[in-house]
């Protein structure tokens, strides 16, 4: 389970993250979306403090940190219990996909180099990057590049896993491979927090839906509730652009 209690962070007197409050339950699959600037991935980095929030209480499990007065050591610990997707990859250039998968596993897990070598092997199998273990960043397109991201992300075994944006550097045509491998990844039984733009594959794959704005949650329920019969005006703005395009189906 994931516990967020009165999250606040501002930046040079701006409140970005306003006294957010939410549970996620294990193995639920959360959806936050919003406009440009709501705060959706600073939210994220926040549940793993790349970002430092001014105030509040985040719990994983049976892991709680009052981020006002962490600890090194505890900064270290809590970020174990989660794992990261970016929206730009971040693989090392100079190791191929099945070193990239592996390092965090030697260097964070201190596992042997034959177990780490095995379960990198396994997940770059998972999202269908078999044939190309041995392939460098370079030499795989930007779809592969993230699947090998996400490879990497569900070796740790996280008890979270943090996706800000995952297509949002891709090419329309390598979108479908990544959100094909993002509904592996859930199929697994991972506890997902998703940041996208892509709101048929919000509809399909979460079970809920958070709306973000201005630094509020200001709409939570499941996909349906949400696209179908918002309950605030600033909700109903956001979506018409989708229906409007084509983006969401106006039968859902």
């Amino acid at each position: 389970m994931i516990s967020v209690q009165n999250l606040t962070l501002s930046f040079h007197h701006n409140l970005i993250l306003n006294h957010l409050n939410f549970h996620i339950h294990p193995a639920e699959i959360v959806a936050i979306i919003g406009a440009s600037g709501a705060g959706k991935s600073t939210l994220l980095r926040c549940l793993n403090l790349l970002e430092k929030p001014k105030q509040g209480k985040i719990r994983i499990d049976n892991f709680q940190l009052d981020v006002s007065c962490i600890k090194r050591h505890e900064i270290v610990t809590f970020r174990q219990q989660s794992a990261m997707v970016f929206q730009q990859f971040n693989l090392f250039q100079q190791k191929n996909a099945l070193e990239n998968v592996m390092e965090g596993l030697i260097v964070v897990k201190k596992y042997s180099k034959d177990k780490a070598q095995q379960i990198a092997h396994e997940k770059l199998v998972q999202v269908g990057l078999g044939e190309r273990i041995y392939h460098y960043p370079k030499q795989l397109s930007g779809g592969q590049q993230q699947r090998v991201a996400i490879a990497r992300a569900l070796a740790m075994e996280p008890k979270v896993l943090l996706l800000d944006e995952p297509t949002s550097a891709l090419d329309p045509e390598l979108v479908g491979e990544v959100l094909a491998t993002i509904k592996i990844a859930a199929k697994s039984g991972v506890t997902m927090i998703l940041v996208s733009h892509e709101m048929s594959f919000v509809h399909d794959i979460a079970a809920r839906v958070l709306f973000l704005d201005k630094g509020k949650i200001i709409e939570d329920g499941s996909p349906q509730q949400i696209f179908a019969n918002p309950t605030q005006q600033r909700t109903k703005d956001f979506l018409a652009r989708y229906y409007s395009t084509g983006q969401i189906d106006y039968e859902i």
